[in-house]
């Protein structure tokens, strides 16, 4: 398992050379980063890939993306994955989560912003 990861149409492709993970990482990674982006009522969800392993256990496999909650009632919450599809269905189970919550709750969440 290594270190360092890139993106490509979708797949994830270990790179074990730092200096051409390091070339893509200038010039693809702001293009490749947000693979799902969602507004909800009271913020947003966002799911990014992060370009290199994320877990410090070799024994399992690494953490690649990124998806958290930004404003309401879930702001601050996150889980890590490992592949595309398991990061894109991350995505849509948190804002189903996070929905929910919005429409279980009549008031506004305490950090809302109008």
């Amino acid at each position: 398992m290594g270190q360092y990861y890139i993106l490509h149409d979708g797949k994830v492709v270990e790179e074990p050379d730092f200096k051409k993970w390091l070339a893509w990482h200038q010039s693809s990674y702001e293009q490749t980063r947000c693979i799902a982006h969602t507004w909800v009522k009271f913020g947003e969800v966002r799911t990014v890939f992060l370009g290199m392993n994320m877990r410090e256990s070799e024994s399992e496999p690494p953490w690649l993306f990124d998806t958290r909650v930004y404003g309401g009632w879930l702001a601050g919450e996150w889980e890590r994955s490992s592949t595309f599809e398991k990061a894109s269905a991350s995505h849509e189970a948190w804002v189903a989560r996070v929905r929910e919550m919005e429409s279980n709750n009549e008031v506004p969440p305490p950090d809302a912003v109008f």
